[in-house]
């Protein structure tokens, strides 16, 4: 036994040297899927840092960062070794000033060991301050940090310098990537849009923000919401503790050891059933992949090799060993192309590490290849070589021997065979695939997936018979291609197998994105239509102690001054006033048991009306089969409608107008529609967006609740209010839902923003980007001697980063199916040689093999394009149900993943790879026959 295996090693490996352009071909079929996840893998371990790793990164060599718990109090602090730990407050009797909150510098130091140094810093970068600055195109924006960067400790904790050095009063350092924004450099200025000039000193870079567009001067707000720690010795827990009796969270490099405490941190992050499914799901396809696209190279090469296994029948060879010399090139192949794609992955990532950084957006420590995942990269390929394979090595050891010897090919028979064994293997795809989803499933549903691209795959020989007839009616090459796929079926549907596997990965997975885009955009806020271009007052005002406005801002000079700088780039401009309603500041002013109006606030609430409340909210229980249940519920009420997108945020910044244009603009209504809307708001009405919020009598109630920020009781005041009102579709209006008339915003107590005036800009010009841009720097500095700021903007929902994604995932599948097309048809090609041997003999031109080696591999492509496409429609209902799962329990609704389909990649897969696939065996193939040239 031992003996036998070594020798059918021992002849694959002879044979692989002896064909070494069609071995190399094998293993590039077998190792492409490979590489990607090598890649994938060692560029993943690289860029997700371990906690040592993180705190390296981000305190340097400083001891601690440190941030208040926003608690009011001692806190206690569960976890160690994140950024952002676990806390829970000692006392939940809340806090009564600042101080409660955030200690002072004093205080810290106080709870630190002697000679200890604290900076302030912003770790988490959520309280940099935005700075308006001149750009080379106009006016954009930077982040700004206040920091003092004499002191070394920044230094310590990870800050380079790349030029220059630290700033003194008057002057910035700016990271690289906003030197190259402003195209500045040391020893030029930063003009802010406040007519200010900073003279820049360095160019400076943070390991974990590289990206940042941001400048660093002490003359910037210091905003930062912690405190870099420097002790003398290292930083203890007892340290710590003293610090959490502060309020403070600690997060430290000696620190990163201490075991969490408290249920909520103890908690299993195991992998749920919903993250296993989608991912057992997701490898099952690539699987399929591999198998289908290396499975031709083995076919083929059988198929090459008949005469060399009928020898070795007639010698004594039994079926078993000459199956297992077929399967020893399979382990052989899938060996050398695991060890090829993991060397080449792990190099590709070390090359390419910068790019990472850039991608990631941060530095990366080391060059880490997650090694479990690369060792059973060498596993997957040995199993994947020997299911690649199998089919060539059963069809091997059924050789004729007789027939091989003799240098025939017996005829082929059988397609009706294949066609009904295709047939069943769908149909069992198909119901496998719908007990999955049912049963929950993951081993049926990656049995359909199995199915049903093996069932298409027994379907092809088929379909190339069928397609084969069609030749009579076609010029002689085309007619060549298509009778010769249809004679050599077990050539040519391996090749089309091997594209079905890749565009039916490639389109599965792009259905995905497509769909995760449309629920990114239906979760969107669309108050306006797309492009309407308006224009934003922006002016900060003052409060008395009453709340009372002490003087409002002049919107009217601001609307003026801002229009005609408006004309130098429009024609036609026209300024609609839409007022922006909002709650008073005085709102709570003579209200019983609210002592000051400023530390009071007052919510507004669209109600529904009893009888048209959704089922779902009536329940009282956490079981999640009751909550279940309960959505289920809901889902066959109509009243529940409500969504994540459209359930309404509050009412502030409520869109306010009766002008007929703001009007059709905000609601889209029209016509008699129109007049009827503006009817209800001539009346005081409102126009919701809640058609179940309008009772009988075509009134909403509004319920206005009046809270004292210093009282954890119940709401100090709460009053209801009726008007009038008309209902629009859900997706209009905004998050607030409402589009309130003049009269029913004095009628609820709401009063037009102080801080904001919106205009909608009526123009007859195109406005695009760079326009938006352009306009922004004329409309800077500040209007009205510098009190008002303006921001003209153009309404744009489109998520251009999915877009992107869905293009590279159709280019990286076009290059692969390409790849796999010139592969298989190159084999295809390379085992017809004698065929075109006889062909040259018989007087065929020279551009004919060429004319035919494109034909060739346009019905290759185009058979695997439209079977793949297939598969990969049939793939995606089941990874949708997957995703769907999690998202069909909730309420209020989540958008579901639907069938949007991504007509650009199905035009680039089923037109275009077909086409240039075409163009390239055209350019090629060599014109030349064999017949021309000695071919002993």
């Amino acid at each position: 036994m031992l003996a036998s295996t070594r020798l059918a090693y021992r002849i694959a490996r002879r044979e692989a040297l002896r064909y070494k352009g069609r071995s190399v071909l094998s293993i590039v079929l077998l190792g492409l899927p490979l590489l990607g996840v090598a890649i994938g893998a060692s560029a993943y371990d690289t860029a997700v840092l371990s906690p040592e790793q993180d705190a390296e990164l981000y305190l340097g060599e400083t001891d601690a960062y440190i941030e208040p718990a926003y608690m009011g109090g001692a806190i206690v602090q569960h976890s160690w070794d994140e950024r952002n730990p676990w806390a829970e407050p000692v006392n939940s009797g809340g806090y009564e000033d600042m101080s409660d909150i955030v200690p002072s510098k004093t205080q810290i130091l106080a709870a630190l060991p002697l000679g200890s140094w604290i900076a302030p810093y912003d770790a988490m970068g959520w309280s940099t301050e935005e700075i308006g600055v001149q750009t080379p195109n106009g006016i954009g924006t930077i982040e700004g940090y206040g920091y003092d960067l004499s002191d070394p400790i920044y230094e310590d904790s990870g800050l380079e310098y790349l030029e220059g050095g630290a700033p003194g009063r008057g002057e910035v350092v700016l990271s690289e990537d906003a030197a190259s924004y402003l195209e500045v450099g040391v020893g030029d200025s930063l003009e802010t849009t406040g007519n200010q000039d900073f003279e820049v000193t360095g160019i400076v870079e943070i390991p974990w923000n590289i990206n940042g567009h941001f400048a660093i001067g002490p003359m910037f707000p210091d905003n930062a919401n912690g405190w870099l720690v420097d002790t003398p010795e290292e930083l203890t827990h007892e340290d710590a503790l003293k610090l959490n009796e502060l309020g403070m969270t600690v997060w430290a490099g000696s620190l990163l050891d201490l075991p969490p405490s408290g249920v909520a941190v103890q908690e299993s992050y195991m992998v749920d059933e919903w993250s296993l499914m989608i991912y057992g799901l997701l490898v099952v396809v690539i699987l399929m992949e591999v198998i289908l696209l290396a499975g031709p190279a083995f076919a083929i090469s059988a198929k090459r090799r008949t005469r060399e296994f009928a020898l070795m029948s007639a010698s004594g060879a039994t079926p078993s060993q000459i199956r297992n010399t077929v399967l020893a090139g399979g382990v052989l192949f899938g060996l050398l192309a695991a060890i090829a794609a993991v060397t080449i992955g792990i190099a590709t990532v070390a090359i390419g590490r910068p790019l990472l950084e850039q991608i990631i957006g941060q530095r990366t420590p080391s060059l880490e290849v997650l090694p479990w995942l690369q060792a059973s990269l060498v596993v997957v390929a040995i199993a994947t070589g020997l299911l690649s394979a199998l089919a060539a090595a059963i069809s091997a050891s059924r050789v004729n021997v007789v027939a091989a010897l003799m240098g025939r090919t017996p005829g082929r028979k059988g397609s009706k065979r294949w066609l009904v064994l295709g047939l069943v293997m769908v149909g069992a795809g198909m119901a496998s695939g719908f007990g999955g989803i049912t049963l929950w499933s993951l081993p049926l549903m990656a049995a359909a997936i199995v199915l049903l691209q093996l069932g298409l795959v027994a379907c092809t020989p088929a379909l190339l018979a069928a397609a084969a007839r069609l030749g009579r009616w076609m010029p002689l090459a085309p007619r060549m291609a298509l009778r010769e796929a249809g004679r050599n079926r077990g050539s040519a549907a391996p090749a089309i197998a091997a594209v079905l596997g890749v565009v039916a990965g490639g389109m599965a997975f792009t259905l995905v994105v497509t769909a995760d885009n449309v629920r990114n955009e239906s979760n969107q806020d669309r108050a306006l239509p797309e492009g309407t271009t308006t224009l934003d007052l922006y002016s900060f005002v003052d409060i008395d102690e009453d709340g009372k406005v002490v003087e409002e801002a002049d919107y009217d000079a601001g609307a003026a001054e801002a229009e005609a700088k408006l004309r130098k780039h429009l024609s036609d401009v026209e300024l609609i006033p839409v007022s922006l309603s909002d709650v008073g500041f005085d709102c709570a002013a003579g209200v019983e048991g609210i002592d000051d109006p400023l530390q009071a606030y007052c919510n507004y609430t669209l109600v529904r009306p009893e009888a048209n409340e959704c089922s779902y909210w009536q329940i009282e229980t956490t079981n999640e089969d009751e909550v279940r249940a309960a959505v289920e519920a809901a889902r066959e009420d109509p009243r529940c409608d409500e969504t994540s997108a459209n359930s309404g945020w509050g009412l502030y910044e409520v869109p306010t107008s009766d002008d007929p244009r703001v009007v059709e603009l905000y609601t889209g209504l029209k016509g008699e529609k129109l007049d009827e809307a503006m009817a209800v708001l001539d009346e005081g009405g409102v126009i919701v967006s809640d058609s179940w919020a309008i009772d009988d009598s075509g009134q909403v109630e509004f319920l206005t609740e009046i809270w004292d920020m210093n009282s954890d009781g119940e709401a100090a005041a709460t009053f209801t209010t009726t008007l009038p009102a008309m209902s629009v579709d859900r997706d209009r209006l905004g998050y607030a839902g409402v589009f309130l008339s003049p009269g029913a915003a004095e009628e609820l107590g709401m009063t037009p923003s102080h801080w904001i005036q919106r205009y909608v800009v009526e123009t007859s010009t195109a406005v695009d980007g760079a326009l938006v841009e352009s306009i922004a720097s004329d409309l800077s500095p500040k209007l009205v001697n510098g009190s008002i700021e303006a921001r003209f903007e153009r309404a744009d929902y489109t998520d251009r980063s999915s877009l992107y994604i869905m293009l590279a995932v159709a280019a990286l599948c076009a290059a692969i199916t390409l790849g796999s097309t010139a592969v298989s048809t190159g084999l295809i090609i390379a085992e017809q040689r004698q065929e075109m041997t006889t062909l040259g003999a018989v007087g065929a031109a020279p551009g004919l093999r060429k004319r035919f080696a494109m034909w060739q591999t346009t019905m290759i492509a185009l058979f695997g394009t439209l079977l793949g496409t297939i598969a990969g429609l049939i793939g995606y209902a089941l990874i949708q149900a997957a995703l769907n799962r999690p998202l069909q329990n909730q309420y209020p609704f989540e958008t579901l993943y639907g069938w949007e389909l991504p007509w650009a990649n199905f035009g680039i897969m089923l037109l275009a790879v077909p086409i240039l696939a075409a163009v390239g065996a055209l350019v090629f193939t060599k014109a030349r026959l064999p017949s021309e040239r000695r071919l002993t």
